[in-house]
């Protein structure tokens, strides 16, 4: 059997560590190792190359643009969509957005977003207080929030989110905690458009932007006021990508999100026929619309993970002429998201999951033992010989806690979640796992921690240069 994996990157991109990229607690080759480097020894072909087109109705071969600019075409028994989605047609939505933020999707979205963030730290050092905000309540919006303030302490960020962040999920409670904490603003409100300042005040950069935004309660009323912008980062939205996009593949699609229809076995529908087409589809570039579907299934990569099991068994007995129709059933794992350097949350499945029982069980009887751990901690650090030493305020300030105390969490709020410094180390060493080979994810849990510890160390060199500097005495004039 020969597989060929058709895409114009040379890398894989582990999307939930993207965030982890920016900040430096995770490094390029972990995030972004290169397909080379993962598919060695699997006999598994790359073509660095767009997939562009079907050529005919049978659906058994395709036009591609190589990255040369070259055309060609592959011929194939199977296919398979998995292109992911990106916020262009969210973008193309809000004047001035596409043109005036900056996404965060992809890898190149992430280093783009590292720059700009070195930018900000630019204008810190030389005096200035830069504005950022973060459009997106969901996870990648509440992520990237706590990790940007978390490297950027003296920045003001300010998370725009049409409700309250994540909001109806377990984090709720945890995640406005958490935010606040931190010191990120949460204003929820509806963003219209986003506008380049024709004018800037003296001694301030001239890349300042405007954000036009509405009250929830009523679009037709903007809030008025005269904060300017330094960066507008965007995570809310998203829509299928190229050549889903484009509707010429002659699939069946949803008509204003433009997924690509697919029933229960993740097997594609032809526009204009009954005939079961040999192409499969998952992950966010698809939605299963099958009557016997009794849910939705989430957009994350815990799902897409799940899908890729179903299509490889579908694929395989359908090339066997056997009956392909393994149908997929989401189950819920939980779930995690980072809350900014070392400390994240781990999240028991949603109550109606079969496994939400015992993984509540589990996350409430840890926070609890956490949670006494914490008040001794606490205690600890407030002695005289830790404030002596300087490592009580230090650990203090770090936000560094067993459990949740750390994140200023109220834990009895939360219920079925686990906060702190222990779960961004178990938020880092399961993402190790899910890494696709096994040297791949040995790399992953050596170079987590190490970027960990590097990051941490910078953090903690950071403080002492600022507090050095706010003590240090005015010399008088002679």
């Amino acid at each position: 059997l020969e597989v060929a994996l058709v895409t114009p990157s040379d890398r894989f991109v582990f999307l939930p560590l993207l965030y982890d990229l920016v900040v430096g607690t995770a490094s390029e080759s972990e995030v972004c190792p290169a397909l080379e480097e993962l598919l060695e020894d699997t006999g598994i072909r790359h073509v660095q190359a767009s997939f562009d087109n079907y050529v005919s109705p049978d659906l058994y071969s395709a036009y591609v643009t190589r990255v040369n600019g070259d055309k060609g075409k592959i011929t194939f028994r199977a296919s398979i969509i998995a292109v992911g989605a990106t916020p262009q047609s969210s973008l193309a939505s809000i004047p001035g957005a596409a043109t005036h933020t900056q996404p965060f999707y992809t890898a190149k979205n992430a280093r783009e977003t590292k720059m700009l963030l070195e930018k900000m730290e630019r204008r810190i050092r030389s005096g200035l207080k830069p504005r950022i905000a973060i459009v997106g309540g969901g996870y990648g919006g509440v992520e990237l929030a706590a990790c940007v303030k978390r490297r950027l302490q003296n920045c003001d960020v300010t998370l725009l989110t049409r409700g309250a962040p994540m909001k109806g999920t377990r984090a709720e409670p945890l995640v406005n905690k958490a935010l606040s904490r931190l010191g990120v603003e949460v204003e929820v409100c509806a963003v219209k458009a986003v506008e380049k300042l024709e004018s800037a005040p003296d001694n301030t950069p001239k890349d300042k932007v405007k954000i036009v935004r509405t009250s929830m309660d009523d679009e037709a009323v903007l809030i008025d006021d005269d904060q300017h912008w330094d960066a507008v980062l965007w995570t809310a939205g998203s829509g299928p990508a190229y050549p889903v996009c484009d509707g010429v593949l002659g699939l069946k699609q949803i008509k204003g999100s433009g997924r690509l229809e697919i029933d229960s076995t993740l097997r594609c529908i032809r526009e204009e026929s009954s005939v079961k087409p040999p192409v499969w589809a998952l992950g966010d570039c698809s939605q299963i619309v099958d009557a016997t579907a009794s849910y939705q299934v989430p957009r994350t990569a815990q799902a897409a993970i799940q899908q890729a099991d179903v299509v490889a068994s579908n694929v395989l007995a359908d090339i066997r002429g056997a009956q392909a129709d393994q149908v997929f059933e989401f189950q819920d794992l939980g779930s995690m998201l980072t809350l900014g350097g070392p400390n994240a949350a781990v999240l028991a499945p949603k109550e109606d999951s079969i496994l939400a029982p015992l993984f509540s069980t589990l996350l409430d009887t840890a926070r609890v033992g956490l949670d006494l751990a914490d008040e001794v901690l606490n205690q600890i650090s407030k002695s005289t010989a830790a404030e002596r030493s300087g490592m009580g305020p230090l650990v203090d300030s770090l936000g560094l806690s067993l459990g949740g105390y750390g994140l200023g969490v109220d834990t009895e709020s939360a219920p079925g979640t686990l906060s702190g410094t222990l779960s961004g180390a178990a938020r880092r060493a399961i993402y190790s796992l899910r890494m696709p080979t096994a040297k791949q994810r040995a790399k992953s849990a050596v170079l987590g921690a190490l970027s960990t510890a590097t990051a941490l160390s910078k953090e903690i060199s950071d403080q002492r240069e600022n507090k050095a500097a706010t003590t240090k005495p005015k010399q008088e004039d002679s």
